[in-house]
């Protein structure tokens, strides 16, 4: 690895500081392995590391340096030199710079490898566990057109591509799309996605036509206005496509894997009856498949594809997607898993690692709109589901009386307090049976400790432990190696093209 030359004077501070390089500095380095994130890792020979975002393994690159510290840098890939063996062409016109995806450059198999590595490093590092239980990763059905869930956003400063700088056409700076990578403020005019099915991108390039006939205005939060406040049912004509300056938000859609039912839901600063009416009429007819649209209006400054309020144009509102046994009835605001068999893989795992039989009693954490609480309800005696969220717990009651399963009970309440003492069922009929599993499906932040101390009071027999995050899971399992035993952990791909990861760990009281 060689150094931009230098002027400054040879005395002992100056050398120190020019052990490292400076901020836009060019150089040639050989990269040895993939670290976090997908970033490649160069190392002098001095020990001083230089992560690459966009190079692989064992590649030959000129980079330069967007950030320096006293032992190690980060870079740009400017021009790869020598190619890695498992370096194959991006499918996307957009990879390197949406943020969408971070690992389309790198072929699937070594997308697999190269996650299981990253569990393992976490697993050592984090939970200080030696040679960890773990399989090969669970690969994903489909490597493309996977996600049922889409949001794109809506800008008049459009993020502008190398060729159309050069062309000097950059009169119309319209966009809907995905964002650049890290940054939130800038979105790319996205006409092309590998990720969803093909028909979500021929609803982003309807939408954008149709906004762009219209003159339709992009709402932006940095106006200082706030978006006048309308009735549900306003017809008037101030809902007219005249008056529709700053209106776009956000454009979400969502299928179904088991139906293919689709939704489209467009979210708007204000309530515009005329617009939707037409949007809705021309979108089904440029593409009869949509089974619902829905019109969320967010009339805060805050943005976020959730509405004050809903109206909905076509359809019921919902699309229903199966997993296992069970159906699910998705709404526009609701959560639901954004890879549908891949998740129901995940759910098998998790399933298989709880060992149930009939006699379980199972509480899941974090059961979120109850897919799991579900899924595994015909293996147990009973499933007591707990969430933060009531609007979740909403939702999960209603997915299990449209099952008929009668088995799982549901409770809106803080983690830390219920795992000890969880609060009465609605209506009386007294209290909880202590469990002999747990399902744990945290966020990415993983468990609080104090809900991890009341876990080891609780003792279960078995702990199934999903999670999104390895390295707070890491640290989690080590908590509760206290009581614990860690048997296996499987790693499953839910979002191939990204370095996100799920795993399974299976623990058992010793």
């Amino acid at each position: 690895m060689t150094e931009a030359p230098t002027t400054h004077a040879p005395n002992s501070a100056v050398q120190e500081r020019l052990s490292r390089p400076e901020r836009g500095d060019r150089l040639e380095v050989t990269t040895d392995s993939l670290a976090f994130e997908g970033k490649a890792v160069a190392r002098r020979h001095d020990g001083y590391v230089i992560f690459v975002e966009g190079a692989l393994a064992e590649e030959r690159v000129l980079v330069e340096i967007r950030k320096a510290k006293s032992n190690f840098a980060e870079a740009r890939l400017v021009e790869v030199i020598a190619s890695g063996p498992d370096r194959r062409p991006a499918l996307c016109p957009y990879f390197g710079i949406c943020g969408g995806c971070a690992l389309q450059h790198l072929n699937y198999e070594a997308q697999l490898n190269w996650k299981k590595l990253q569990v393992r490093d976490l697993f050592e590092r984090v939970g200080k566990i030696a040679s960890p239980p773990l399989r090969d990763v669970l690969a994903a059905r489909d490597e493309y057109h996977y996600r049922n869930k889409m949001e794109f956003s809506f800008s008049e400063e459009r993020w502008l591509l190398d060729e159309e700088i050069a062309s000097g056409d950059v009169q119309d700076r319209f966009a809907v799309g995905l964002h650049v990578r890290e940054r939130f403020d800038r979105v790319i005019d996205t006409q092309v996605c590998f990720l969803p099915k093909q028909v979500v991108t021929d609803i982003v390039n309807f939408t954008r036509k149709f906004a762009r006939d219209n003159e339709l205005g992009v709402y932006s939060p940095g106006s200082g206005r706030r978006a006048p406040a309308s009735t549900p049912d306003e017809t008037s004509s101030n809902a007219s496509l005249e008056n529709s300056t700053g209106l776009l938000r956000f454009l979400v859609v969502k299928t179904s894997y088991s139906t293919g039912e689709i939704m489209v839901n467009l979210v708007t600063s204000r309530d515009e009856p005329t617009v939707m009416e037409q949007y809705t009429r021309e979108l089904i007819a440029a593409i009869p498949g949509i089974t619902t649209v829905v019109n969320n209006v967010n009339q805060r400054r805050a943005q976020v594809a959730v509405g004050d309020f809903e109206k909905v144009y076509h359809g019921d509102g919902t699309i229903r997607d199966w997993i296992g046994k069970a159906s699910f009835r998705i709404s526009a605001n609701s959560f639901f898993q954004s890879n549908t068999p891949q998740a129901e893989r995940l759910y098998e795992i998790a399933a298989e690692f709880a060992e149930l039989k009939p006699d379980d009693r199972v509480w899941d954490l974090y059961c979120g709109t109850g897919t799991i609480s579900l899924f595994v309800a015909d293996k147990v005696k009973s499933v007591l589901g707990i969430e933060l969220v009531e609007a979740a717990i909403a939702d999960a009651r209603s997915n299990a009386k449209a099952n008929g399963i009668k088995n799982v009970e549901f409770i809106a309440s803080d983690l830390k307090k219920a795992v000890t003492s969880p609060p009465p069922l609605e209506g009386g009929g007294g209290g909880w049976s202590s469990p002999n599993v747990l399902i744990i499906d945290p966020p990415r932040s993983g468990m609080h400790p104090d809900v991890i101390r009341e876990i080891l009071k609780l003792a279960p027999e078995r702990i199934s432990y999903i999670s999104c995050n390895p390295a707070t899971q890491a640290r989690d399992v080590a908590l509760l190696s206290e009581g614990y035993e860690l048997l296996d952990l499987q790693p499953v791909d839910m979002f191939p093209q990204t370095y996100h990861i799920e795993c399974v760990a299976k623990l058992r009281r010793k």
